[in-house]
C-alpha cells in the first residue's frame, strides 16, 4: 500500500508531501489547486506515458516520488528529452537506476508498484486503479466491446458488474432527484410571485434604507468632523498662547539702540582671562601652602668628584685585594725588556683618557642638574627663614662629616703610599707603581 506522495516540479507542484492514512482518502480543494496533477502523478509513474507539459516551468526535471509500508520508494524522474526510474530500497545508500527501457516501465518498478493495466484480448488496456474527472470509474464510458473482454478475463467480473450496475443506478436516481428538486423551486418561486408586500413593511424598509443610507453618509463624515474640531482645538491652544505673549510683549520697553561692542567683548575677554590666570593662582597657592621652601642650592662639584674618586679607590683597593690573593700562588714572570719609554707613553695616554673619562661623568652629572626654581616672597617667609636656619645648621653637619671624609681619605692614600713603598713594583709585573698613576687607573698589564 502507497503511504506517501511527493511530488516536485511537477506540473503546478514545485514540492507536495502527501502522507496516506490506511483506508479511503478523500482529497478536497478548490478549483485549480493541483488535485488532478496528484492523480497525474500517480498515473505517469505507473504507466511513464510519452512526453507532455509535466515539468514546472523554471525548473529542469520533475520527480514523483511513491513510497510503501516497507519504507522501499518508487521515483519517477521526467527530464526534457527522457524518463527514467529509482528504486530505494530501505537501508541502500544508492538507488537502482533505470534509463532507457523503452515506453513501458521496467518489470522490477511493476513488481513494486503493482499497479499493471489490464491487457484485453482485443489488445486494449484498462487502468483499474487510477480514475480521472471524466471516468472516476474504469469501464464506466468504455465501449460494450472493452468491457465485454475486462470481464471475460477478469476472475471477478460478477462483483465488477454488480458495481457497476449500482453505480449506474446511484447516478440516475441522483439526475432525477436533481430534476425534482429543480421543479419544486420553480414552484415555489412561482408561488412567492404571487403573494404582495404589505404597505407599512415596505414603507418601514423604505425609511429604515433612507436612514441607512444617512447613516452611511454621516459615517464617512465623521472622520472629516473629527480633523476640523482637532483643528479648532489646536487654533485655540494657539490663540491663547499668542494673547498670553501679546500681554507679555505690552509691557516690554523698546529696545535701546545697538552700539559697537567689539571693546567690550575685549575687556570681557580680558576679564575671563584674568579669572582664569586667578583660579590657577588661587589654586597653585593652596597646594603649595603645606610645602616648606626650597633649601639653598650649592655648588655639588667638588663633593660629586670626591664621592666618584672614593669609588674609584673603594673598587682599585677591591682589585688589588683580589690580585694579592690572586698573585701569591703565580710563578716568577719572565725577565721583561725595557720598556720604559713605552711604558711612560702609555701611562700618560692611559692617565689623559681616565682624566677624559671623569671629566664626561662630571659633564653629565652637572647637565642632569636642574636649574633651582625662582623663590617667590611670600607670606610664608619666617617659616623659610626657620627652614633655613635648619638648612644651614645641616649644611654644617655635612661639612663636618665631608672633612672627616676627607681625613679618611687622605689617611687611606697614606695607607695606600706605605703599602706601595713596601713593595716597590708590581708584583705582577714588575714594573714601576707610581702613586699618583696607581690611584687614576691602578697598575695596567696590557702593555
Amino acid at each position: 500500500m502507497i503511504t506517501k506522495i511527493i511530488l516536485e516540479n511537477f506540473m503546478a507542484h514545485e514540492r507536495t508531501e502527501l502522507e496516506l492514512g490506511p483506508g479511503v482518502n478523500a482529497l478536497t480543494g478548490p478549483n485549480n489547486s493541483g488535485k488532478s496533477a496528484i492523480v497525474e502523478a500517480l498515473r505517469c509513474v505507473a504507466t511513464n506515458p510519452v512526453p507532455k507539459h509535466y515539468i514546472r516551468h523554471g525548473a529542469k526535471e520533475a520527480r514523483v516520488t511513491l513510497e510503501f509500508e516497507d519504507k522501499t520508494q518508487v521515483v519517477w524522474v521526467r527530464k526534457k528529452r527522457s524518463s527514467g526510474y529509482e528504486i530505494w530500497h530501505p537501508g541502500a545508500e544508492e538507488p537502482e537506476q533505470y534509463w532507457k527501457f523503452g515506453r513501458k516501465p521496467p518489470e522490477d518498478v511493476l513488481d513494486v508498484l503493482k499497479l499493471d493495466l489490464v491487457e484485453l484480448e482485443n489488445g486494449g488496456e484498462i487502468d483499474v486503479h487510477v480514475g480521472n474527472q471524466r471516468e472516476p470509474v474504469f469501464l464506466l464510458n468504455q465501449p460494450g466491446s472493452n468491457a465485454a473482454a475486462f470481464f471475460a478475463a477478469s476472475t471477478e467480473s460478477a462483483h465488477l458488474l454488480a458495481m457497476q450496475n449500482v453505480l449506474k443506478r446511484k447516478t440516475l436516481d441522483a439526475k432525477r432527484q436533481e430534476r425534482d428538486q429543480i421543479d419544486r423551486l420553480g414552484g415555489l418561486e412561482s408561488e412567492m410571485g404571487q403573494f404582495s408586500p404589505l404597505p407599512d413593511i415596505a414603507v418601514q424598509v423604505e425609511n429604515a434604507q433612507e436612514l441607512e443610507a444617512t447613516a452611511n453618509t454621516l459615517q464617512a463624515y465623521i472622520p472629516l468632523l473629527e480633523n476640523v474640531i482637532s483643528s479648532q482645538i489646536n487654533l485655540e491652544k494657539s490663540l491663547t498662547s499668542r494673547s498670553a505673549t501679546a500681554t507679555i510683549l505690552k509691557g516690554v520697553v523698546k529696545t535701546p539702540e545697538l552700539r559697537e561692542v567689539s571693546l567690550l567683548q575685549g575687556l570681557i575677554q580680558r576679564i575671563v582671562e584674568i579669572d582664569t590666570v586667578q583660579i590657577k593662582a588661587v589654586e597653585t597657592g593652596r597646594s603649595l601652602a603645606p610645602l616648606r621652601e626650597v633649601p639653598e642650592v650649592f655648588d655639588t662639584a667638588r663633593l660629586t668628584t670626591l664621592c666618584g674618586k672614593l669609588q674609584l679607590v673603594d673598587k682599585r683597593l677591591q682589585k688589588a685585594q683580589m690580585l694579592g690573593a690572586v698573585s701569591i700562588d703565580i710563578a716568577e714572570p719572565p725577565k721583561a725588556e725595557s720598556l720604559t719609554q713605552l711604558s711612560d707613553i702609555i701611562n700618560k695616554v692611559l692617565i689623559f683618557r681616565s682624566r677624559f673619562g671623569r671629566e664626561s661623568r662630571r659633564d653629565a652629572v652637572l647637565q642632569s642638574i636642574v636649574e633651582p626654581p625662582e623663590v617667590q616672597p611670600d607670606v610664608h617667609l619666617a617659616s623659610l627663614l626657620v627652614g633655613l636656619r635648619g638648612l644651614e645648621q645641616e649644611k654644617e653637619a655635612r661639612k663636618a662629616s665631608l672633612s672627616a671624609l676627607e681625613m679618611e681619605l687622605q689617611l687611606m692614600k697614606d695607607t695606600i703610599n706605605q703599602r706601595l713603598e713596601a713593595l716597590g713594583c708590581c708584583p705582577t709585573c714588575g714594573g714601576d707603581v707610581e702613586s699618583a698613576a696607581f690611584l687614576d687607573r691602578r697598575c695596567r698589564h696590557d702593555a
